[in-house]
């Protein structure tokens, strides 16, 4: 019989103090896994809407920041582009396939954590 004690380790009724499971340390690394991805994706999904923003404001690009936004996002959205329509109207640029992109990496992010729990998840 044991029971934890305020500084985190199982201590036997005998008074001898142990390493907590494998198991509760399985979870805590399985957790931070997935924060990595979800903020990952967070990350990545926040700089396709900047993007989006900033060509339908006709931002500049020129600007270091519009072109670091660019840059950055190019390679992420080469997949998308073409997919639909892009709208232009007075130089203000309404890219649907931005908003398309940020709803699959949302998606692929949100199926790739739960696949992790179900794999991993340590059942009750």
């Amino acid at each position: 019989m044991s029971h934890i004690t305020d500084t985190g380790r199982v201590r036997s009724i005998t008074g001898q103090a142990r390493k907590m499971e494998t198991a509760h340390l399985d979870q805590e690394i399985m957790l931070r896994v997935t924060g990595l991805i979800m903020l990952g994706v967070s990350l990545l999904n926040s700089l396709i809407c900047t993007r989006f923003l900033l060509k339908l404001m006709d931002a500049n690009p020129a600007n270091p920041f519009a072109q670091f936004v660019y840059s950055t996002t190019a390679p992420l959205l080469t997949l998308f582009h073409g997919l639909v329509q892009t709208v232009t109207a007075n130089g203000n640029v309404f890219e649907l396939s931005d908003l398309v992109a940020i709803a699959v990496y949302a998606m692929l992010g949100w199926s790739t954590v739960r696949l992790l729990r179900i794999l991993f998840a340590r059942v009750r």
